[in-house]
């Protein structure tokens, strides 16, 4: 009996797991971005202004990689098919700074497995 229950219990906690999430942020060009993140070489501590990042790495059609970047400057990689997706995006809105988006799907680990995104209203 309590194998059973363990075992329900571990089924229900996997499921939970997995549900799809939503989150809001900044589309960047994940290129762009990890290298302006990666490059502090000559920026004096607390100077890193995460608004600018955003603006200069805005995505444009040449864009094959892209992250979202959400509240407090965290950032998530988009799986191939949610690169496609925010490419589709940026092809049909066409040149915007910042593009903020609605993302929805799962986690896994730093890549956000994408099944919608939209422009946020």
């Amino acid at each position: 009996m309590t194998l059973t229950l363990r075992l329900s219990f571990l089924l229900s906690l996997a499921s939970v797991l997995s549900f799809a999430a939503s989150w809001t942020g900044a589309l960047v060009n994940s290129e762009c971005y990890a290298s302006l993140q990666s490059n502090t070489s000559n920026v004096p501590p607390g100077s890193h202004d995460t608004r600018r990042a955003i603006r200069y790495c805005s995505p444009n059609e040449k864009t094959k990689s892209f992250s979202v970047v959400v509240h407090g400057g965290v950032t998530f990689n988009l799986d191939s098919d949610g690169n496609e997706k925010a490419r589709e995006l940026v092809l049909k809105k066409g040149k915007k700074s910042p593009y903020m988006v609605n993302v929805k799907g799962e986690m896994t680990q730093n890549t956000f497995k994408v099944n919608t995104i939209s422009i946020a209203k």
